[in-house]
C-alpha cells in the first residue's frame, strides 16, 4: 500500500467542458447559466457539477491563491491607516480568512499527549456447567 501523495494525471477536457468552467468562473458561480452558455441543456447541470468537481475545486484554489496578495495588502493598509474606516473590521476578517485558507496566515499546532494505560483484568475461573440429559 502506497501512502505517499499520488500525482494526478491531467484530465483532458472537451472544449465544451472548458467553456462551462470558464463561464462558471466568469459569471460568479452560476452553474445553470454557465451550462447554458457552454451549449449544454439545463438538465445536465448536476452531471456537470459531479464530473467536473475536481476541476472546479482546483480552479477555486487558483482564485484564492491569486487573491492572497490582495488580502495581505489589505491587512497592511488597514494597519497603516491612521483613521479607521467603516467596515475595516469586516475586511480584516475576510482577508485573514482568505490567508488562512491558502495557508499563509496563522499556523496551528496541535499537541497530542496520549497516555495509554493497559490493564490486565484477572477473572475468577469458570465453573463447570453440568447438563443432565
Amino acid at each position: 500500500m502506497n501512502l505517499l501523495p499520488q500525482r494526478r494525471k491531467e484530465r483532458q477536457l472537451t472544449d465544451q467542458q472548458q467553456s462551462f468552467l470558464t463561464n462558471l468562473f466568469e459569471n460568479g458561480g452560476n452553474p445553470t447559466q454557465a451550462a447554458l452558455d457552454a451549449g449544454y441543456s439545463q438538465g445536465s447541470v448536476a452531471w456537470l457539477k459531479r464530473t467536473l468537481a475536481d476541476e472546479i475545486v482546483e480552479r477555486t484554489k487558483d482564485v484564492l491563491s491569486l487573491n492572497a496578495l490582495r488580502a495581505a495588502n489589505r491587512l497592511v493598509n488597514t494597519i497603516d491607516n491612521l483613521t479607521p474606516e467603516r467596515g475595516d473590521d469586516l475586511r480584516l476578517r475576510a482577508a485573514e480568512s482568505l490567508l488562512n485558507r491558502v495557508g499563509v496566515a496563522k499556523q496551528e499546532q496541535i499537541n497530542h499527549n496520549v497516555q495509554a494505560i493497559h490493564g490486565v483484568i484477572l477473572l475468577p475461573p469458570k465453573k463447570d456447567v453440568v447438563i443432565d440429559g
